[in-house]
């Protein structure tokens, strides 16, 4: 018999007619097993569809990995050239400040050619309050740029206050210049000079120490004459002038400048006493007392 949908036939061992109820029953029972086979085929293809989307989102995150790799190294090596750009550039500014620096101390001395003895009285100093412990840094960086080899060690005195006095900064430059230059040409290159700054009765002290040639004791005083030259110093380049007008330029301001050596080959210490500032001096001495 047929009614148009597919019957399953299950043999009992018993023969009766099949009834409509039978035909019904049979029929819902082939719907049933038809959705359970179809859900069963429907769970393999997403059971398939999930593996694949694994395999996939495992590749994913493979490249993912090797991009993040990539990036990784790129960025590392990006930075090397970076931090060596950025030194240059800052080493570059330092220098460029240096060069500034050197400007305005050439035009003080083209100022000080026009005012020399029979013509315009001498320029006045432009006095300023400066801190001399970087003065003497500014020109142990100079002096490193000037000579390479040169080993400048610079030292200020801690937790004291200001080192500060009032000077003129591109004429004070001009004595620490004269000084150390002084320092490294009677100095071997692996021998370090030492700058220390400090306070002392009521000065602020710049102090160049150097392991060089050493001077006698008869010419201690004399090196600050203009043109005359430490005995055995004919071998090192100069003209004996530098020191002179360096003394003429810390007199001026009311500061005092000399030189100690324990004699020949034993090196030299030169020293700069220039009058503290106000709140230097008060700042150094202890309280109720007045600075020494």
């Amino acid at each position: 018999m047929s009614v148009g949908r597919g019957v399953a036939l299950v043999a009992t061992g018993t023969q009766r007619d099949v009834t409509e109820h039978d035909v019904a029953s049979l029929a819902v029972l082939g719907e049933v097993a038809g959705s359970v086979g179809g859900r069963i085929v429907q769970g393999d293809a997403l059971a398939m569809t999930a593996s694949r989307l694994r395999a996939s989102n495992d590749e994913l995150a493979g490249h993912l990995r090797d991009r993040d790799d990539a990036v990784a190294s790129a960025v590392h090596e990006l930075r090397n050239p970076l931090a060596s750009v950025r030194a240059y550039g800052q080493l570059m500014a330092r220098h460029l400040s240096a060069v500034q620096r050197q400007v305005v101390q050439l035009d003080a001395l083209i100022e000080d050619l026009l005012h020399m003895p029979g013509g315009s009285p001498p320029r006045p100093l432009a006095l300023e309050t400066v801190d001399l412990a970087r003065e003497a840094a500014d020109a142990a960086a100079r002096l490193r740029v000037s000579l390479p080899d040169t080993q400048v060690r610079v030292a200020a005195e801690p937790a004291v206050g200001p080192l500060t006095a009032r000077v003129d900064p591109v004429r004070f430059a001009q004595v620490l210049d004269n000084v150390l230059g002084n320092a490294a040409k009677f100095s071997r290159a692996e021998e370090p000079i030492d700058v220390r700054i400090e306070h002392r009765a009521g000065d602020v002290v710049v102090i160049v120490t150097d392991r060089g040639d050493g001077i006698a004791a008869e010419d201690l005083d004399r090196i600050f004459e203009r043109y005359t030259r430490a005995a055995g110093s004919q071998s090192v380049p100069g003209a004996g002038i530098g020191l002179a007008v360096s003394r003429e330029i810390v007199t001026a301001h009311g500061g005092r400048i000399w030189a100690e050596s324990a004699g020949s080959g034993r090196g030299s210490t030169f020293t700069i006493a220039m009058p503290a500032t106000a709140a230097a001096t008060d700042t150094s001495a202890p309280e109720g007392a007045s600075a020494r």
